[in-house]
């Protein structure tokens, strides 16, 4: 039986200290869940660069600016993330590009990351193949590419390429000369696939590849090409969250974070930090412009 000198003292500081409360947890709408992908550079989930790609660093800026909310981290392919902020649960991207048919259910940030083009990656070997389909300025048109049926292109499920790529694409659903790989590993699967010859070539950035390939003797082995069809010199890249009132305040808290940091040198950095040296000049010049310009 408890001491009564115990209780009455447990009733003492409770009367004394009647606002105390104790821990507890948050509900779901004080939660983020951060759904991300398996594609480095852009968000790394293993290996000794685990946590370090340029929109995992965006992430954690946004969980160290909202303290109000817990965060939560899930790991899920391209497919799986729209479906997910599709069926409007409490979860949000980091690392999205903006469609029409997304904004319908998609409550995007404003540019979260200006992101170097989307090219074609062969290999040198494969340049006499590969050749006719190039204009004088080097660009690989896409659509006379996809017209020959032996020529074969490996792209991710659920990924989108935007600058005009995605709909050179749609123009060839279901051909049997275009390879899609689901899974979550979504890059180095298809550069596998690449130099084990299933395909010819691979639509992605070139920071992709060089994470991968640097330093291994198939890194010399690639050709980029710049593709025809795409009229953008770089891609952006938004945060988002379902189209509800949720969603929509969680972006609103995301813009102002994004506002007072996106043009630092260290948040430039998280990009920067995957470039190669003579490229960094151009890519500030290019974020620079953009801004300058929005």
């Amino acid at each position: 039986m408890p001491d009564r000198r115990m209780v009455t003292l447990l009733i003492s500081v409770i009367l004394l200290f009647p606002g105390t409360s104790y821990p507890r947890q948050r509900s779901s709408n004080q939660t983020i869940t951060w759904y991300r992908a398996d594609f480095p550079p852009v968000t790394i989930v293993e290996g000794p660069n685990a946590g370090l790609g340029f929109f995992d660093r965006v992430t954690d800026l946004l969980s160290d600016q909202l303290p109000d909310y817990d965060h939560r981290h899930q790991v899920a392919n391209f497919k799986r993330i729209i479906i997910e902020l599709k069926n409007k649960k409490n979860v949000c991207c980091p690392s999205l590009y903006k469609t029409r048919e997304r904004d319908t259910f998609i409550s995007f940030s404003i540019p979260a990351m200006v992101v170097l083009p989307n090219v074609l990656i062969t290999q040198k070997s494969l340049k006499d193949k590969l050749g006719p389909y190039l204009d004088r300025n080097k660009r690989v048109g896409l659509t006379g590419l996809l017209e020959n049926k032996n020529i074969r292109l490996g792209i991710s499920n659920g990924r989108k390429y935007s600058g005009g790529i995605d709909e050179v694409l749609s123009q060839f659903q279901g051909a049997e000369n275009i390879s899609i790989r689901s899974g979550e590993d979504v890059f180095k699967g298809l550069l596998d696939m690449l130099f084990l010859g299933r395909i010819d070539c691979i639509i992605g950035y070139p920071i992709e590849a060089s994470y991968f390939l640097k330093g291994k003797p198939e890194f010399n082995k690639l050709q980029i090409y710049f593709i025809a069809e795409n009229k953008i010199d770089f891609t952006i890249g938004h945060v988002g969250c379902p189209k509800t009132e949720w969603g929509e305040k969680i972006i609103e808290r995301v813009n102002q974070v994004l506002i007072e940091h996106r043009q630092t040198p260290e948040y430039l950095d998280f990009y920067e930090h995957w470039l190669n040296d003579d490229t960094v000049p151009f890519y500030k010049k290019t974020v620079a412009d953009y801004y300058d310009g929005e």
